[in-house]
């Protein structure tokens, strides 16, 4: 199920949803007599009163028989009604009771019957749902596992990156880049073009092959430690200790997107590099959006820059270092010493400040692309859950006035699954992953929180829930039942960046080695691993059989 709200708007997607629009418009509803849909009556599912019989009069069989006979038809006669009234309904108006269906609820109604069914594969819909958990398939054509093709509806999009999530419970590969010559401070992924970028202590830039985890691309020493990245198909940003943003424009013309390494046979078109300033300390993290970079650090705020103009629009000021941010909707969350902000993208406002929601300082924030969960990790090992759906106790905080400190009671789900800071979090719907100081990945499945919290309609019934993970295997279930859960090793030293983009998890840290684990064939490993025990299984059957009637013949 998806974790954000269905009421996200179609403008939440911005000017490129036109491209990914269906080729035609939807055409107007059929009459019900096109759709094959017989008038009900009890004559039309073969159920009468006076079949209650077979010879017209009072049933034969007495008591309590006699009654249970009677309540089994008038259950099967309000079923059968129900039905046969809904098909009755006008085609647009079972579309309309449709919507408020989730996607789990919409294939189950599918299954019903072929009005349904074909009712139920409305593309639009089906989009609604893939853009509201993923967003919107990258518009590139240099490969990447979720394009939208042409033909291919939003349904078969949806399902398939359905069974990518599952695979990431299923087994894996795992590759090790080598090239940096220190630690690696932050890593990305950009599926759509096929690139891991990555930066350290060495103080370069360096752009990976994801498929083939070869080196493409390096820069120049740039003279500061490098610590954050941001990253789209159109621009690629890095920043450090110097206080300076770093810029790379695509050039459709390279074959990877971003001469980070100044090579003359691809000039990019606005120029190697472009420098923003404006910052007064070092920088820790930034993003990007379709319209504004955003860029945070020790100075106690983030800058917001206009992606076009590349001047500085807004500032919002934090009380102390800011560690991370995260855009998602119209918001964008951020963690500054033990407090996690949410602002509005649009008027810089700032929405909510909760306070005191780690023990120790929060390194790592992320959230739904709704932008109605948040997630933090931070240096007490735990890792908060947030819903800003639910109405704050107190009026809106304007300024830094002190309050107590209220963030862990917000919580509606907390886990603490290291021994060590959490440094990284990761999310794409519906994993979130962490990476620790104590040289381990952690991997949860927040649905079945989503899946408990809206069921009960009290989402204060989760707080305060927990779990301690044990090593003692892969798969590890929380004692509440709340979460599937997978540890991801390999370090020896502490893991400071995580990101996940489709099938594949990619992370770094002091060791000065990027890793991938890569989950792409799991599936189809699953498929040959349960292929061959159906093969052995039927051998041994045939064995048994064979060995059966050369026992039978023996004793003849």
């Amino acid at each position: 199920m998806a974790l954000g709200c269905h009421e996200a708007s179609k403008t939440a997607y911005g000017a490129a949803d036109a491209a990914w629009n269906d080729t035609g418009s939807v055409p107007p509803p059929p009459p019900s007599s096109s759709l094959g849909v017989p008038p009900f009556s009890y004559q039309s599912i073969g159920v009468t009163r006076g079949r209650q019989n077979k010879g017209g009069g009072n049933s034969a069989s007495p008591g309590a028989s006699g009654s249970k006979n009677s309540k089994d038809l008038a259950l099967s006669l309000a079923v059968a009604a129900a039905r046969c009234v809904l098909l009755e309904l006008p085609p647009a108006l079972i579309l309309e009771i449709f919507t408020h269906l989730d996607a789990r609820e919409l294939a189950v109604v599918s299954c019903v019957c072929t009005v349904f069914k074909r009712l139920s594969s409305d593309s639009h819909g089906w989009k609604d749902f893939y853009c509201e958990r993923w967003g919107l398939p990258a518009p590139s054509s240099r490969g990447g596992a979720y394009l939208a093709l042409p033909g291919k509806h939003w349904r078969e999009l949806y399902m398939a990156r359905e069974a990518t999530s599952k695979a990431m419970m299923g087994r894996f590969t795992m590759d090790m880049l080598h090239g940096h010559t220190s630690g690696v401070r932050c890593v990305r992924i950009l599926p759509a073009a096929n690139l891991i970028c990555s930066v350290g202590y060495d103080q370069t830039v360096r752009l990976w092959n994801m498929e083939e985890g070869l080196p493409v691309s390096c820069s120049r020493s740039l003279g500061d430690t490098l610590r954050a990245i941001a990253v789209d198909s159109n621009l690629l940003a890095v920043a450090g200790t110097e206080s300076v943003v770093r810029l790379w424009h695509a050039n459709p013309e390279n074959p990877y997107l971003f001469d980070v390494a100044g090579n003359p046979a691809y000039p990019n078109t606005r120029g190697n590099e472009t420098l923003l300033y404006g910052h007064t300390g070092p920088l820790t993290c930034l993003a990007l959006d379709g319209s504004n970079i955003y860029s945070g650090g020790w100075d106690m705020s983030i800058k917001v820059w206009d992606r076009s103009r590349l001047k500085c629009t807004q500032t919002w000021r934090h009380r102390d270092w800011v560690w991370a941010l995260v855009q998602q909707g119209r918001r964008v969350f951020s963690t500054a010493g033990s407090d996690v902000y949410t602002w509005d993208v649009e008027t810089g406002k700032l929405l909510r400040l909760r306070t005191g929601v780690h023990s120790g300082q929060a390194y790592a924030v992320q959230g739904t692309r709704s932008g109605h969960i948040v997630f933090t990790g931070g240096e007490d090992g735990g890792v908060r859950m947030f819903d800003d759906r639910i109405s704050k106790r107190r009026s809106a905080l304007t300024d830094f006035s002190d309050d107590c400190n209220d963030g862990v009671k917000e919580a509606i789900a907390s886990w603490t699954p290291h021994s060590s800071a959490v440094y990284s979090l990761a999310f794409e719907d519906p994993w979130l992953v962490t990476a620790s100081g104590d040289g381990s990945l952690a991997m949860m499945d927040v649905r079945q929180i989503m899946k408990r919290a809206a069921g009960t309609g009290k989402h204060t019934s989760l707080v305060g829930a927990s779990a301690r993970w044990r090593r003692s295997g892969h798969y590890i279930v929380s004692k509440e039942g709340e979460t599937a859960q997978r540890w991801l090793s390999g370090f020896h030293k502490s893991a400071c960046t995580v990101d996940i983009g489709g099938d594949r998890v990619v992370s770094a840290g002091e060791e000065k080695t990027v890793r991938i684990w890569d989950f792409s064939q799991a599936l189809e490993i699953e498929r040959r691993v349960q292929a061959s025990r159906s093969n052995q299984f039927e051998h041994r059957m045939r064995r048994k059989n064979v060995s059966s009637t050369v026992e039978q013949k023996g004793l003849s």
